[in-house]
């Protein structure tokens, strides 16, 4: 069986969100997703339960970046437009790192980061297991699933698990400017490197590519299966998006207003 491959363009920050969210609502009655993106105005993405304090909201508004809270844990992480590629994948309970624990599984998964950056030609590691950080900014926090190129951290996650169904969102920086998160990002450093930093510059349909043939592999899949979102996927999204992402009470408090959306999922998808 080949694994489904959603190769997405560059997306508005809240939809990105929505979109991961849904495909995370409609697993149960699908298959293992894949998807691969960008960000378009760029943007500072914060965990499900970080204080949006950690941002400076009037300097990101100056920059004409966005600001969203992930569905998912972890730290705050600024998201350059045309600078990184994102994944997020969707896995079922009845796949095997399904059993693993949050750390295990999401070491695994970064395995194929590590992976397509050997394909690309250069030399990454895994961080491994050592204890956890409390800096506001994920670059700065040490974890298992810490992809590693040249003594710095290239690509991060975060994994939430729900309605039996695992969601891991990760990033591969593509070139770093650590000047913006500083000015972002409460104590943010020059801790990140990016790809074309340390190599020069590559596609990005071919950083997509590599990414999508290592993360099969990982995950025990024979191949690629190129897909698009479904209508029912997209309908979710949008919902998603509408009465959740775009709102100032889930970005700004990690809260839902009153009669919105349900936690079985929008229109009742569970």
């Amino acid at each position: 069986m080949k694994l489904r491959v959603v190769f997405d363009g560059p997306r508005d920050p809240w939809l990105n969100m929505a979109i991961d969210e849904a495909l995370a609502i409609h697993r149960p009655s699908g298959r293992d997703v894949l998807r691969l993106y960008m960000w378009s105005p760029g943007a500072v993405s914060i965990g499900r339960k970080q204080p949006v304090s950690v941002v400076n909201l009037g300097e990101l508004r100056r920059l004409g970046l966005k600001l969203v809270r992930r569905p998912t844990g972890g730290a705050a992480v600024y998201h350059a437009e045309g600078a990184e590629v994102t994944y997020s994948v969707v896995l079922g309970k009845d796949h095997p790192l399904h059993s693993l624990d949050i750390s295990s599984s999401a070491a695994r998964i970064a395995e194929a980061i590590v992976l397509a950056i050997a394909e690309l030609g250069a030399a990454a590691e895994l961080r491994g297991h050592g204890e956890p950080g409390e800096s506001a900014y994920c670059y700065l926090n040490p974890a298992a699933s810490d992809v590693i190129l040249m003594g710095k951290k290239v690509s991060g996650s975060a994994q939430r698990r729900e309605r039996g169904v695992l969601l891991q969102h990760g990033t591969l920086v593509l070139s770093h400017d650590p000047a913006v998160p500083r000015r972002l990002i409460a104590g943010a450093e020059e801790a990140a490197v990016g790809l074309w930093d340390v190599f020069g510059k590559v596609k990005v349909s071919a950083v997509m590519e590599a990414l999508a043939i290592a993360m099969a592999k990982v995950l025990g899949y024979e191949g690629v299966e190129p897909s698009s979102l479904t209508p029912q996927e997209l309908e979710t999204a949008l919902e998603l998006y509408e009465q959740k992402y775009s709102r100032d009470s889930w970005n700004l408090e990690g809260k839902l207003e009153a009669g919105e959306v349900r936690q079985e999922g929008p229109k009742g998808v569970r």
